[in-house]
């Protein structure tokens, strides 16, 4: 029973990644390295960075949405914030380029 909530953990985790990942390549068109799945590989790392350390640190303030927010024990609100702060620091380290289309 815990690889299952394992498996689902993870592929919550990939889906707040190809979320954001999205969000980054297609919606605001900035060039990533690695495209789409160089930003979904950094933002896998930053949600899952996020959801440990963002949860417990701010755990007070969102409190009263944990409960409608967590799905198998990943708090999608932390992971979240961890991801799209490590895709963002990824873009602006690829200095905020806007993509281009060939």
């Amino acid at each position: 029973m815990d690889v299952l909530k394992f498996i689902i953990a993870t592929l919550v985790y990939i889906l707040i990644a190809a979320f954001l990942s999205w969000l980054f390549y297609s919606w605001k068109r900035r060039d990533l390295l690695g495209g789409f799945l160089g930003g979904m590989v950094v933002a896998f790392f930053g949600s899952i960075l996020g959801g440990f350390v963002v949860s417990d640190t701010v755990n007070f303030l969102i409190d009263f949405l944990q409960r409608g927010f967590y799905i198998a024990n990943v708090n999608v609100i932390a992971g979240l914030i961890g991801g799209y702060a490590a895709i963002y620091i990824f873009n602006k380290i690829n200095h905020d380029r806007p993509r281009r289309d060939y």
